[in-house]
């Protein structure tokens, strides 16, 4: 087989990986992370599109083209992590990371004081959304209760 052929082919499974994927809902998404392709510099990101970076998948939350120094975890306002793999449940809490999108009534864990922290707002409903640039210890008061 002609190396054109291979890279024709190799194209043609890669097209059908995007399509499949484009699909997945964000739980989904997470399980088959390996699917999706990394984070990479000087890319146009449409809002919604998914990357892989470093162990995690993100989110494009805000169009751009992507340049060194705005890897999706040194800029919060432009990627969301997407984190499925947790319960949010006080047994099984979300590591929480800056730029995330919490849901009210679930339970995180915040690495930089390694605290378990309920997500609640008043007059927020349980399962509503809301994306911060904060962690969890920093908005005690506002949009987390301190468990432990």
């Amino acid at each position: 087989m002609k190396r054109t052929d291979v890279v024709e082919q190799a194209q043609a499974i890669r097209n059908s990986m995007d399509k499949v994927t484009e699909n997945l809902t964000d739980a989904d998404a997470v399980a088959v992370a390996d699917l999706f392709l990394p984070w990479a510099a000087g890319v146009d990101y449409a809002v919604g599109d998914r990357r892989r970076f470093s162990d995690a998948l993100y989110k494009c939350a805000q169009a751009h083209t992507s340049q060194t120094g705005w890897e999706p975890p040194n800029v919060p306002a432009l990627w969301v992590v997407i984190d499925a793999g947790h319960a949010g449940t006080i047994d099984d809490p979300i590591p929480a990371e800056r730029g995330m999108e919490y849901t009210y009534g679930l339970y995180y864990t915040d690495s930089e004081d390694g605290k378990l922290y309920l997500c609640q707002r008043t007059g927020e409903a349980t399962g509503g959304t809301v994306v911060l640039q904060y962690m969890p210890h920093e908005l005690v008061g506002h949009y987390f209760e301190e468990v432990s």
